[in-house]
């Protein structure tokens, strides 16, 4: 399972998305590669240290939750008992982990602890399974668990004692996962209504779910990542039976306010999809929706093409960022054989 935030939707037209120069690409760009024998990998975290982490597919059906060290040795994070492949999609400043990990029970929630140790996190009560999509600094975990009768998606939140709670769709919808939370408990992801409708929304501390507005003329959207400012950062679109459309990157103020930010030249669309602790935000850039390209905007908006490895690639997704602008995520490499497979990348 790939993470939910980094699911493709399609063009993005010119008219929505808001449009400037971009400074020129100025990141040291570094391919982290796979493991010994793999074919792929994807970067999806990264704390304030450079400790990355992320997964690597050994073959079609064998795929593992991976870390990264700061000198971008690659290595296998230990999986539960009893689980035949794992993923790791997020990492906080005390080295904590979590991902979920694949089994004869479906997909589990789970979290690996400083020390290496994994452990299971337990379904809120009616759920059964799921993804512990992202982890704040002091430990709450957000993502989502399957209703156990239905086998819907059900946003979750962990506590950092290990307890589950179930948080609420947006009214009249069916289906809810969260994709980031923070601090002080607050999450955000997207609601979907029967219709395949998302919304942006954000859970508070007590469990309550607000949407969040979307750009004018937009009907959908999807809140990605937030930072303990309560900043939040995802993308506004236009729904239609395909999915979203129109994509543009977005950033909400805590109070809610939405607002665009620009494409890099020649693009005309993109999404969001993290934010740092300083308000640096990372992204895509696409045109028409397609041939994505790594993004970084500045606190006050200022967007840098981040650009590809050195020994070549393309269609770049940065899934993370930290206090020091360390960005990672994937971009697609240049293999004559198969154009489908992509790495894990750095971004210094």
């Amino acid at each position: 399972m790939r993470p939910l935030r980094h699911t493709a939707w399609g063009a993005v037209l010119a008219a929505a998305a808001v449009i400037a120069p971009a400074a020129p690409a100025s990141a040291v760009t570094t391919d982290l590669g796979t493991l010994p024998g793999g074919t792929q990998s994807s970067a999806t975290g990264v704390n304030s240290a450079g400790l990355t982490v992320g997964w690597a597919r050994l073959s079609a059906n064998a795929t593992y939750a991976t870390r990264w060290d700061t000198q971008g040795a690659i290595s296998r994070l230990a999986a539960p008992q009893g689980s035949t492949g794992s993923e790791a999609l997020a990492v906080n400043d005390a080295g904590v982990i979590v991902g979920d990990a694949t089994g004869s029970n479906g997909q589990e929630p789970v979290r690996w602890n400083a020390d290496g140790t994994v452990t299971r996190l337990a379904a809120p009560p009616g759920g059964k399974g799921g993804v512990a999509q992202a982890v704040s600094g002091n430990g709450f975990v957000a993502g989502l668990t399957y209703d156990a009768t239905s086998g819907l998606r059900r946003a979750a939140r962990w506590n950092p004692d290990g307890s589950a709670t179930a948080l609420p769709s947006l009214p009249g919808d069916r289906q809810a996962w969260a994709l980031g939370v923070n601090s002080s408990g607050v999450a955000v992801g997207v609601s979907l209504s029967s219709g395949l409708r998302l919304r942006p929304v954000r859970w508070n501390p007590d469990g309550t779910a607000q949407e969040l507005p979307v750009l004018p003329g937009g009907t959908a959207g999807r809140a990605n990542g937030l930072n303990d400012n309560g900043e939040i950062v995802g993308m506004s679109g236009v729904s239609t039976a395909m999915g979203p459309r129109q994509l543009v990157p977005v950033r909400w103020k805590a109070d809610g306010t939405v607002s665009a930010l620009p494409a890099l030249g020649g693009d005309d669309g993109g999404e969001a999809t993290a934010v740092s602790g300083l308000g640096v935000v990372v992204g895509e850039s696409t045109k028409g929706g397609l041939n994505p390209r790594a993004v970084r905007w500045s606190s006050d908006g200022v967007a840098t093409d981040l650009g590809v490895p050195a020994g070549g690639g393309n269609a770049c997704v940065p899934a993370s960022v930290n206090v020091s602008g360390t960005t990672v995520g994937e971009c697609g490499v240049n293999d004559p054989q198969d154009a489908t497979l992509f790495h894990a990348v750095r971004w210094n």
